[in-house]
């Protein structure tokens, strides 16, 4: 979908009229092919001006489909003697902003690719590095989450994290290890750092401790907080569920390489 975006300066004194005639005119839009929706919205500092917009499917379907139909004589004829000077129309493409749907997805699966090539720029700068290419994943349950908590490990404020020990015999996983290094990707899959484990305990949720609270950077960094937001996470993300005594593996790190996002 494309937008059609117009200023319509309506001659003062006849909005009223123009509100009208527009209501009378505006099915002569809906019928047009390629029209999706349109929204007309009065000014509020400048009550004589209105913003339509229009979704189109192309440009062509407004520029040319409509603009060389008779409906499109007939809705010159009705609204455009209302405006002084006649409107310049502008089109505009794709939502950038994305759909907050997709957002709240899980995070995207990473490339080999990808971290093959982020691999060979870490192992440049850190030849200690192993040959192969670690295991990646992301922080969080959703791209929001993924993308919010990279952000304070890279700032060097999450330094600490947990994972149900459920989750890990559910689905047959090993146990992070002390020295071993991860690849943590961004919401989207792509490598942004890398992570070395230098700290494991294993112990039920509500022996969790300020110390390892505040050590994962969220919120005010109180155990309430930790507690509050994970418990919530648990909830929704866990295979198991959660519960006051369930085990957790609590996690300590540091970053050993990170990039600035690439455009």
């Amino acid at each position: 979908m494309i937008v059609e975006s117009v200023v319509l300066p309506v001659k003062p004194g006849f909005e009223a009229a123009f509100e009208r005639a527009f209501r009378a005119a505006a099915p002569l839009l809906a019928r047009q092919p390629g029209y999706g929706s349109h929204s007309l919205r009065r000014g509020v500092e400048e009550p004589s001006t209105y913003l339509l917009t229009v979704e189109w499917e192309t440009v062509e379907a407004h520029e040319q489909s409509f603009r060389e139909s008779a409906d499109y004589q007939e809705w010159k004829a009705i609204l455009h003697p209302f405006y002084e000077p006649v409107p310049t129309v502008e089109h505009y493409g794709e939502d950038l902003t994305g759909d907050r749907d997709a957002w709240a997805d899980e995070p995207g699966d990473p490339d080999d690719a990808a971290l093959a090539a982020f691999w060979e720029r870490c192992r440049a700068d850190e030849p200690s590095m192993p040959a192969e290419v670690p295991a990646a994943w992301a922080f969080g349950g959703t791209r929001a989450q993924a993308a919010k908590l990279l952000e304070l490990v890279l700032a060097g404020a999450k330094t600490g994290t947990a994972s149900a020990l459920w989750d890990f015999e559910a689905d047959e996983d090993p146990l992070p290890e002390v020295g071993e290094v991860n690849i943590i990707v961004d919401g989207d899959g792509a490598p942004r750092a890398v992570v070395q484990t230098t700290d494991i305990r294993t112990m039920p949720f509500h022996e969790v401790d300020e110390e390892h609270a505040a050590s994962e950077g969220e919120g005010d960094l109180s155990l309430a907080h930790w507690r509050a937001v994970h418990a919530e996470f648990w909830e929704e993300y866990s295979t198991s569920g959660f519960s006051p005594e369930m085990p957790v593996v609590c996690e300590r790190f540091r970053v050993v390489y990170s990039e600035a996002e690439r455009p």
